[in-house]
């Protein structure tokens, strides 16, 4: 029996209720639709699923409840984000970060930031066409104007598109993705700095998929990501994570906020405000009782399974496909195929590239296996 399925027949057994029926079956189905992201054929988005230790952490920051607007009084809470903080400075080569709900609220900090404190005259934000839509909302809200740059056939961004137009408009900021959601591409992110550097602009590094990369391998696949003036990371996608679990890093220090006349230390000038352990002590659970090698094998084997889902469709068809190196795989089979009822299963999603829609394979959990994802599509070679 599932364990949710275990704790709610203790709990509505303590709780008779005439209404227990219908809760059971509720909740019951909440389970199951979630059980989706912890199967070996789930593949359709950036969720993956949950390991026991997260699942602790998650549950002892509801009970803890603190509130880090008074770190006074909950001196464990602060000490241990911060040991995360220095973590995750230490992995991307940051001076300074902070938790955030997810890289949409990041990308808006990190613009903002970007206008706060950036020398360059200009409205001008350059992103690629396949940046998160986060990033045109971003600029939207703080009144900024959003241009997107072409991509190549493997939809990382023309540096040659973004350095005509950054010749013809200087930017304020120039915005690099590690890990497009659409086919998981990475932005040339060396030549994204440089150009930020010759046109004394921001530059951040939308890294919410592909900044867990820095814990393998294939770290220098990010190389230049230390010199961006911020980057922002989603453990909540790549590092099996609930949500929220989001992180901003930046070089530069924030400012503090001033008068707050009731809170005994001011707080800094962030989008995040009332927040506790929610944010991190899933994370901190993951790595205290299963450690940072745990998390780098569990990526590793996910970018295994995708490589070989790519190399067998590679080998056994003749359909379009595209493989990114931080797990997403894209195929279009031939046009008369309709995929549409493994769609609806939630094995795979859709995607439009090069204005074709194509199919997308998402290896966001360790749990998800090549081999069911090819037995789903084996009717169709």
């Amino acid at each position: 029996m599932n364990p949710l399925s275990s704790l709610l027949e203790s709990l509505l057994k303590r709780n008779r209720t005439e209404y227990s029926e219908d809760v059971r079956k509720l909740i019951n189905s909440l389970i199951n639709e979630g059980d989706l992201h912890h199967g070996e054929s789930w593949a359709a988005h950036m969720t993956p699923s949950l390991e026991s230790p997260a699942l602790l952490g998650q549950l002892l920051s509801g009970l803890h409840n603190g509130n880090l607007l008074s770190p006074e009084l909950y001196p464990q809470l602060v000490k241990i984000e911060k040991q995360l903080i220095d973590w995750f400075c230490r992995l991307f080569e940051h001076n300074h970060a902070h938790f955030t709900h997810g890289s949409t609220y990041a990308n808006l900090e990190a613009l903002w930031q970007a206008r706060e404190l950036s020398q360059a005259d200009s409205t001008i934000v350059y992103a690629s066409q396949d940046a998160h839509y986060s990033v045109a909302k971003a600029c939207h809200i703080l009144g900024l104007q959003f241009k997107s740059i072409a991509t190549n056939e493997r939809g990382e961004i023309s540096i040659e598109a973004l350095r005509q137009a950054c010749q013809q408009q200087s930017p304020l900021a120039i915005i690099a993705t590690a890990g497009t959601s659409s086919c998981g591409a990475i932005d040339a992110i060396s030549s994204c700095v440089a150009l930020a550097e010759q046109f004394s602009c921001w530059c951040h590094i939308d890294a919410a998929w592909g900044g867990a990369l820095m814990l393998t391998a294939k770290s220098y696949l990010l190389d230049g990501l230390k010199e961006a003036d911020s980057i922002s990371f989603d453990p909540h996608k790549a590092l099996a994570q609930p949500r929220p679990c989001g992180v901003l890093l930046y070089q530069q220090p924030l400012k503090s906020i001033s008068d707050i006349d009731y809170l005994a230390q001011a707080p800094k000038q962030t989008l995040l405000g009332s927040h506790g352990g929610e944010i991190f002590l899933p994370l901190w659970f993951s790595l205290l009782l299963s450690g940072e090698q745990k998390l780098a094998q569990q990526i590793n084997h996910r970018l295994l399974q995708a490589k070989q889902f790519y190399s067998t469709l590679k080998s056994q068809t003749d359909w379009w496909l595209l493989s990114s190196p931080t797990g997403i795989v894209c195929f279009r089979p031939a046009s008369h195929y309709d995929l549409s009822p493994l769609i609806e299963q939630g094995i795979f999603s859709t995607v439009t590239i090069n204005d074709q829609l194509s199919y997308r394979a998402v290896f966001a959990s360790d749990k998800t296996q090549a081999k069911a994802l090819l037995a789903a599509l084996e009717i169709y070679f």
